[in-house]
């Protein structure tokens, strides 16, 4: 079973911080992680460790960093044809992390914004056995839907993580099977102002909510952090609550239970055990500082999902 990952590359500066500045503040930072990143890095390399077959289309720059990302996709055993080098400069990106985990960044697109309709064909007419198309929100969208459009014509599912979020195209939407977005973006996504709603609410509203975007897709998952997440397909809404972790930084846990969910979905799992080790997988990263060099192979979900607490239902 194999994917495509539209794949974005950001290299990733995060500084520790006792609390988030406020605007215009200045504070003293505690701690500093340089590494590889960018969402679809995350994705595409988390997927690979967990077992999928993975194919990256992933723009980099003309730069040393990309020279780096590149060997070392090699030593992880990936297929270096779809590393292509679409800019000068690769993206580079700037985070802040607060004790608990919470976080904010910046991301300057590079060599992701160049991404375009005809490097997606290409790949695609190349990789005739796929199974799913992932793609997010670090590179442009036409590449994006020309890649739906050519995964419908194929019969190629499609999942999508609007992030760093902006509206989705509604005719982007109309050619998402799959679709996860975390609370805020969801809240935008569904045109709710609610500050923070509950897990029941989104167990009894979300079915409705959906409405908002005529969403006709088979599965569409709202990431709650520490509350897990819900799920909505055709037929059903239902909970999947988190495991339970101290939290160290949170910034790749989204990528990780992207993965999780892809990779689960491709493996043809039941969608309660597809929810339970994509939540697990986020929550392996969220317990461990920085993303790259802390993704989780399946073996390690395996012995993570068997001796830690089981995740308590609201």
């Amino acid at each position: 079973m194999s994917i495509l990952v539209l794949a974005s590359y950001v290299h990733a500066h995060c500084l520790h911080v006792q609390r988030l500045p406020c605007s215009g503040e200045s504070v003293q930072a505690t701690g500093i992680l340089e590494e590889h990143g960018g969402k679809g890095l995350n994705v595409g390399l988390a997927a690979h460790k967990q077992g999928a077959k993975v194919a990256m289309l992933l723009p980099l720059g003309m730069d040393a960093v990309a020279d780096s990302v590149i060997t070392l996709l090699r030593n992880e055993g990936l297929d270096d044809r779809w590393l292509l080098r679409t800019g000068p400069q690769s993206g580079f990106g700037v985070g802040f992390i607060g004790p608990n985990g919470e976080n904010f960044l910046a991301v300057y697109p590079g060599a992701n914004a160049l991404l375009n309709k005809e490097h997606v064909e290409q790949a695609l007419a190349a990789l005739p056995d796929l199974n799913l198309i992932y793609a997010q929100f670090e590179i442009p969208e036409a590449p994006i839907r020309r890649a739906f459009e050519i995964a419908r014509q194929r019969g190629i599912r499609t999942m999508l993580n609007p992030s760093p979020w902006h509206q989705p195209d509604h005719g982007l939407l109309k050619l998402t099977d799959i679709l996860v977005v975390n609370e805020t973006e969801a809240a935008a996504l569904l045109g709710r102002n609610d500050n923070k709603i509950s897990v029941e609410h989104w167990l009894n509203s979300l079915s409705t909510w959906s409405e908002h975007i005529a969403w006709s897709g088979e599965l569409l998952v709202v990431t709650l952090g520490e509350a897990g997440c819900v799920a909505l397909t055709k037929s059903l809404v239902l909970h999947q609550p988190a495991w339970p972790v101290a939290t160290l930084d949170a910034t790749g846990a989204g990528d990780a239970f992207s993965a999780g969910l892809a990779t689960a979905l491709l493996n043809n799992l039941s969608l309660t055990e597809a929810l339970r080790l994509a939540c697990a997988s986020g929550a392996w990263v969220a317990k461990h500082h920085g993303v790259l060099g802390c993704l989780p192979t399946q073996a390690e979900i395996d012995h993570f999902m068997k001796t830690s607490p089981t995740p308590k239902s609201v």
